[in-house]
């Protein structure tokens, strides 16, 4: 049975059509997964999360419109990657003195890892500030390490366009970064 037909039947309600997506796209979406987040722990609970948000949405996916169900679908997992690193960078900035402690007794230089992680979350901040479109595709590229035709194939875009988004959103960035800037956002 094609895809488009199992959504009919999900957009209808019926559980075992959306039993159906799921067994089909289980894999693919477990791959994409692990491939950008490289963390057996996270994976399983972001692919449950993409699966309950395929579910609930299921009526937004247009069976006449030019994006596959992998596409729409990939796009869920790919937001749901995302939430959880912006939870997971700001459960991290919380580091607590405790744990400070536990990293010096370690051996590790403190205030070098102090040092780069405030280098970090002010480029983060920077990142922040651009434009959605550009925010997405340089982390995409330099976060989750895709290549431009993935990008492209993801958001549904040439590669040219996701090339000239990164571009003009490092050249937002190193700007704000000389001037110190935090509000550059078109």
């Amino acid at each position: 049975m094609e895809d488009n037909e199992i959504i009919k039947i999900c957009k209808r309600g019926e559980k075992e059509a959306f039993q159906v997506l799921i067994s089909r796209y289980h894999p693919f979406v477990y791959k994409y997964l692990y491939r950008i987040s490289e963390n057996d722990l996270i994976v399983d609970d972001l692919v449950q999360e993409t699966f309950i948000k395929m579910i609930k949405g299921i009526d937004k996916f247009d069976l006449q419109g030019k994006a596959k169900f992998s596409t729409y679908l990939i796009t869920i997992a790919k937001n749901c990657y995302i939430d959880y690193y912006r939870r997971e960078k700001k459960r991290m900035s919380e580091v607590s003195i405790d744990e400070l402690s536990n990293i010096e007794a370690s051996g590790t230089n403190v205030q070098e890892l102090i040092v780069a992680k405030l280098y970090n979350e002010s480029v983060l901040e920077y990142l922040e500030n651009l434009t959605e479109d550009q925010r997405i595709a340089i982390k995409l590229k330099y976060i989750e390490d895709l290549t431009l035709k993935e990008i492209g194939e993801i958001l549904n875009i040439e590669p040219k366009t996701i090339k000239s988004r990164i571009h003009n959103g490092i050249v937002k960035l190193r700007s704000m970064i000389e001037r110190g800037d935090y509000d550059e956002r078109d």
